[in-house]
């Protein structure tokens, strides 16, 4: 039998859908193959694989990098299965995506435990399963479905058997490889300071070939989903040079972190006044490279400090995705007040009542009264900032001040501001 029915898989409309990290160019590729609706059931299925793997393989985590190259590694998995079942393509005539591979790479440089990638990949397996059965009970024909479930089963079977060989192949070769390597000692040292486990700063500035005994300033770099015919690796080095001539402090200490992001520290510079500003106007990145700068910080416990802010500006910024340069100062409240996204989501709605509804008009009023609490209630500078008229102001102030609860108009000024400022990261 075809396996058309496949290409009927819609996502569900009841479950959060995120948008692909996959490359676009990828993206494209399996929808021409797929159709538009398999890719997007592909991609809502990998986001659940991925929520699952990290709930009971906690290892897995690691930060908003760390997630981008797990769910890399999920859709590129998926799609491929969907792929193999409808060409009928044998499990050994199947290659393993790359995206799977360099997320199992990534896996042996952060030390986590074979079993435990493994773990990851029975879970993954186990959940793609689930959701196909449920599809051939809703697509294929009931007199088909019995044979169709066996078919698929034993094919995800092969494939899961498969894939685990090839994953524990890359794994080994790769641990191998990295334990006697330099790069690895020096992500042992790094690891250390973060953890803040005891570390001879001499030893570690031989080590790293960086004076951790400084002030310093950290970044995290990542790429975004943007085409560019040099490497991932090649942008971010660049873009990591290039802020290093800016800043003015010499030469970087550039730690790799996945196979799209880099950890970055550099000796602070004594003036850093409009830093962030002199930042976005000269530093020449590469296309599709982000940053995220921490706050300066001293000595080796400094070089703990600032990178864990610059890690919080990265959170944000992928929260909300918006210019390419994140300063921690300019998000420090709004990171304090989403270190835990449910509970903050949770005070927004409180707070702001229907002014936390979606839609671009009820936006624009909650943006309104932000801007017009940020300037003291003025008139004048809120329309100056918004570039709009004063009137304009005063009625969206007015509208939106319409929609909040009572219990708000009557309360804190500073849970409002606080409330309007976190909803701008989490809602837009």
């Amino acid at each position: 039998m075809t396996r058309q029915w496949l290409r009927q898989l819609k996502p569900d409309q009841d479950r959060p859908h995120h948008e692909p990290v996959l490359a676009p160019a990828a993206v494209t590729a399996m929808t021409a193959v797929l159709g538009p609706d398999p890719v997007r059931w592909a991609v809502q299925t990998a986001d659940t694989m991925a929520a699952e793997v990290l709930e009971q393989v906690p290892e897995h985590g690691g930060g908003p990098a760390s997630l981008a190259t797990l769910r890399r590694s999920t859709e590129s998995t998926v799609l491929a299965a969907l792929r193999l079942l409808l060409t009928e393509t044998t499990c050994a005539d199947a290659a393993m995506p790359d995206e799977a591979l360099e997320g199992c790479r990534e896996f042996a440089r952060r030390g986590v435990a074979l079993d435990r990638v493994l773990r990851g990949v029975r879970l993954g397996h186990a959940r793609l399963t689930q959701e196909l059965t449920s599809a051939v009970e809703q697509y294929v024909p009931v007199d088909e479905r019995l044979t169709e479930l066996r078919r698929i089963t034993d094919e995800l079977f092969a494939h899961a058997d498969t894939h685990a060989s090839l994953i524990a192949e890359s794994y080994i070769a790769e641990r191998d490889r990295w334990r006697g390597s330099d790069e690895a000692a020096r992500r042992k040292t790094i690891d250390d300071l973060l953890a803040a486990r005891p570390v001879a700063p001499e030893a570690a500035t031989r080590r790293l070939r960086y004076d951790v005994a400084r002030t310093h300033l950290a970044a995290v770099l990542w790429c975004d989903n943007a085409e560019d015919p040099l490497p991932a690796a090649e942008r971010l080095q660049h873009t990591a040079a290039a802020l290093a001539r800016t800043v003015g402090t010499g030469h970087p200490l550039l730690i790799p972190a996945t196979g799209t992001s880099a950890w970055l520290w550099l000796h602070a510079p004594d003036n850093l006044a409009g830093l962030p500003d002199r930042v976005r106007a000269g530093v020449d990145r590469a296309p599709g490279v982000r940053l995220a700068l921490g706050p300066p910080a001293h000595g080796s416990a400094g070089m703990r400090r600032s990178h864990y802010g610059a890690r919080e500006a990265e959170r944000i910024a992928r929260l909300a995705p918006g210019d390419w340069l994140t300063d921690y100062h300019e998000v420090r409240l709004v990171a304090l007040a989403t270190a835990d996204p449910e509970h903050a989501r949770w005070f927004v709605h409180d707070v702001l009542g229907p002014l936390a509804s979606d839609g671009t008009r009820v936006q624009e009023l909650r943006e309104t009264l932000r801007v017009y609490l940020a300037e003291e209630r003025s008139l004048r500078a809120a329309a100056g900032t918004l570039h709009v008229a004063r009137n304009t102001v005063t009625y969206r102030v007015k509208r939106a001040e319409e929609l909040l609860p009572a219990a708000t108009t009557a309360g804190s000024t500073l849970e409002l501001r606080l409330a309007l400022e976190t909803a701008r990261t989490l809602l837009g």
